[in-house]
C-alpha cells in the first residue's frame, strides 16, 4: 500500500472547493437553517456562476460529497467583501468556518485583494469572535441595520488588511 497515507481514527477530511450553480439549492438550504434573512436559491446561483461582470464567487466545504458550509465573497479590484458565510448546524463548532474564512482570504489575496470588509449582526458573538481571532478589526457600527425578532439590531463593520498582492505572493 505504498503512497497511501493513513489517517488517524476520528479525523474527517473536509474539502474546500469553488461552488458551482448546481450547489445553489444546497447553499440555500443551509442558509435557511442558520440565517434570519436567508438568500434565495437564485441569489446563490448568481454568486456561484462567476463569469464576465460578476464580481461574486463562492467556496463550499464538503465531506463525502455533502455540503457542510459556504462562503460568498464579492471582489472588485483590490477590495473583497465577505457577503455571507454559514455552516450547517450539525457541523458547527468543528473549525469549518475558520477553514472557509482562511480559504476565502487566501483566494481574495491571490486575486489581488489588499483588504477584506464585512458586516456582522451585533448579536452574532461566535462570528465576531471568529473574525477577531483572524485579524479583523472594528471599523464602525451601522445602527438599527438588520431586522430582528425584537425590531432591529446593529451591524458591526470590520475589515482586515491582506498582506501583499497577488504579484507579491507569486
Amino acid at each position: 500500500m505504498r503512497g497511501l497515507a493513513a489517517q488517524p481514527v476520528g479525523i474527517v477530511a473536509h474539502t474546500v472547493r469553488p461552488a458551482s450553480p448546481v450547489d445553489a439549492s444546497g447553499l440555500a438550504a443551509i442558509d435557511t437553517r442558520v440565517n434570519i434573512s436567508p438568500w434565495t436559491e437564485t441569489q446563490f446561483a448568481a454568486a456561484c456562476a462567476g463569469g464576465e461582470g460578476n464580481h461574486a464567487w463562492a467556496l463550499v466545504v464538503e465531506e463525502d460529497g455533502r455540503l457542510e458550509g459556504f462562503v460568498v465573497v464579492s471582489q472588485v479590484l483590490d477590495e473583497a467583501t465577505l457577503l455571507s458565510i454559514a455552516i450547517a448546524p450539525p457541523q458547527q463548532r468543528r473549525g469549518l468556518g475558520r477553514l472557509l474564512l482562511s480559504a476565502a482570504l487566501a483566494r481574495a489575496q491571490r486575486d489581488g485583494a489588499q483588504r477584506c470588509l464585512l458586516e456582522v449582526r451585533e448579536t452574532n458573538v461566535a462570528a465576531r469572535r471568529l473574525y477577531t481571532e483572524n485579524g479583523f478589526a472594528l471599523d464602525g457600527v451601522r445602527k438599527n441595520y438588520y431586522p430582528c425578532e425584537g425590531g432591529r439590531e446593529d451591524a458591526v463593520l470590520m475589515s482586515k488588511e491582506l498582506k501583499g498582492t497577488a504579484n507579491e505572493c507569486a
